[in-house]
């Protein structure tokens, strides 16, 4: 199960990079800036989520011995990866003044 999620949040993680990417050119040369600005605006989320989901399973699959299952491991990595996608909705969600 972790491999196919590793390479499905790789192949979902190059696709939303490719638009943020098309979107960033579009902004920066002025063709359609309303809607590249939106795009880069509202994908940001998913695309934290997929890397974080890509680097979490890479991680995992990288520290994990074979043959030995463990119920902690999953947590040491799920955890902090969760406060760290918890923290940047607050600071995507946060006003930026009062």
């Amino acid at each position: 199960m972790v491999p196919f999620l590793r390479t499905l949040s790789g192949i979902i993680f190059f696709g939303l990079g490719s638009t943020f990417f098309v979107a960033y050119l579009l902004l920066l040369n002025g063709v359609y800036p309303v809607t590249a600005a939106w795009w880069m605006q509202v994908a940001d989320l998913p695309l934290v989520i997929v890397s974080l989901v890509y680097g979490g399973s890479s991680l995992y699959l990288s520290v994990k011995k074979p043959g030995v299952s463990t119920k902690a491991l999953p947590w040491i990595i799920i955890l902090p990866l969760a406060l760290l996608f918890l923290t940047l909705v607050v600071f995507n969600f946060w006003p930026a003044t009062p």
